[in-house]
């Protein structure tokens, strides 16, 4: 969407860059203005109302958002290898590396039957 500025005053005479903007007038702002702080001034000064976003914020925003998207999905991609590694490290782990793996699970192992119990409800955590 464009920016747009719209002449409220009662008889000032606005210009942006080439633009010239009447009394009454809405226009486009020329993309090279659009971060112009004499905007700024003149929606300050009651002569103007200003509308739209600048296409370099507007841009900038879909840039991060696809940033966002990436880590999000390389974030979930090391959350799936370090599942695949604990459950490959299962084979032949020690009791204590067991206690201590399920407590980072959030399972307490004192809360378990047995050994394979514990074990049981690791396995089933990470499948998760």
């Amino acid at each position: 969407m464009a920016m747009k500025i719209e002449n409220i005053s009662e008889g000032k005479i606005i210009g942006i860059g080439e633009v010239t903007v009447l009394p009454g007038e809405s226009k486009d702002i020329p993309e090279a203005y659009e971060t112009s702080p004499v905007l700024e001034v003149y929606k300050k000064c009651g002569f103007a109302k200003i509308t739209g976003k600048p296409k370099a914020v507007e841009k900038s925003e879909a840039e991060k958002a696809a940033a966002e998207a990436v880590a999000a999905k390389k974030a979930a991609e090391e959350a799936e290898a370090l599942r695949q590694a604990r459950l490959a490290a299962l084979e032949g782990i020690s009791e204590e590396d067991l206690g201590k793996m399920a407590n980072d699970l959030g399972i307490n192992p004192a809360e378990c039957k047995d050994q394979a119990d514990v074990l049981k409800k690791v396995k089933a955590a990470l499948k998760k």
